[in-house]
């Protein structure tokens, strides 16, 4: 038997394995809608029927571009504010001490509910509170894979780029920024996922719209299935964002680029090169 075979007979495998998984999952969850009541576990036929009528729901669609709009802007703001404290060690060396042991750590351990509880104290029930905690929360992500990219930069690139401009500015945008894309382009894509589902905490405690406050209101209705088939829609909203917008733009950025884990080797030389063409 060929490799070939072999490769293809492991992944027909795979997939089969987690179709069954699947499969499975969907006989579990009707075997359970039989034996308890629908208020409290809703059979699939019942959530496929809130999905479609939210579906065709105005007011669904509303609040679904209102959280997608405050993810956005969360994660600019926190790709902007992570990024430039990712960067003080490399250009400030003194604040190494500070981001590595001081803000690394605080940001990464603290507990998302109280940046949740913290924000409605701070900003009241206002989209502001909701952006902000999305912000503080997703931060880390971006703040440590900027300051591990920015220590896996080697110092002969940038010395050659230097030897073309004398620019710092140019040398950054030209040299360092395109090596430091891939870092920032997987946690971008991590800080996405993560923002759908802390968006629902944030939106339970400090809104009035969005996906999280219609969560809020099927809970105060008892309206389990509308609660199960908003959960389902934000799935499908994460997958989709990431293989409609993610994964393309992430093609197109690193497109020609052969960047390994940490970013090095070819990107570094490709980088260099297609400046110094640029140039000349």
């Amino acid at each position: 038997m060929s490799d070939a075979t072999k490769g293809r007979g492991v992944v027909v495998g795979r997939h089969l394995f987690a179709y069954g998984l699947i499969l499975l999952a969907i006989a579990g969850w009707w075997l359970t809608s039989l034996a308890l009541s629908p208020r409290i576990f809703p059979p699939l036929g019942q959530v496929a029927l809130t999905l479609y009528q939210l579906a065709l729901s105005p007011e669904f669609w509303l609040n679904v571009c209102i959280t997608f709009g405050r993810i956005v802007l969360a994660i600019l703001l926190a790709t902007i504010i992570g990024g430039v404290i990712g960067l003080m060690p490399r250009y400030l060396p003194a604040t190494t001490g500070i981001v590595d042991g001081v803000l690394i750590p605080l940001f990464s351990s603290f507990p998302s509910l109280a940046w949740a509880i913290l924000g409605t104290v701070w900003f009241g029930v206002t989209a502001t509170a909701v952006v902000m905690v999305q912000l503080l929360i997703v931060l880390p992500f971006i703040l440590v894979n900027v300051a591990e990219g920015a220590k896996a930069i080697g110092t002969d690139e940038v010395e050659m780029g230097r030897s073309f401009s004398r620019s710092r500015a140019a040398v950054f945008w030209r040299i360092e920024l395109p090596l430091l894309s891939p870092f920032l382009l997987s946690a971008v894509t991590i800080s996405y996922g993560v923002c759908w589902k802390i968006s629902l905490i944030a939106e339970l405690f400090g809104a009035r719209s969005g996906v999280g406050f219609m969560m809020q209101s099927a809970q105060d209705l008892g309206q389990v299935d509308r609660i199960v088939a908003l959960s389902l829609a934000v799935v499908f909203f994460v997958v989709v964002g990431q293989k409609l917008i993610l994964q393309p733009l992430s093609a197109w950025l690193l497109k020609g680029e052969n960047s390994g884990p940490r970013g090095g080797g070819a990107s570094s030389t490709i980088a260099v090169s297609r400046w110094t063409r640029r140039s000349a």
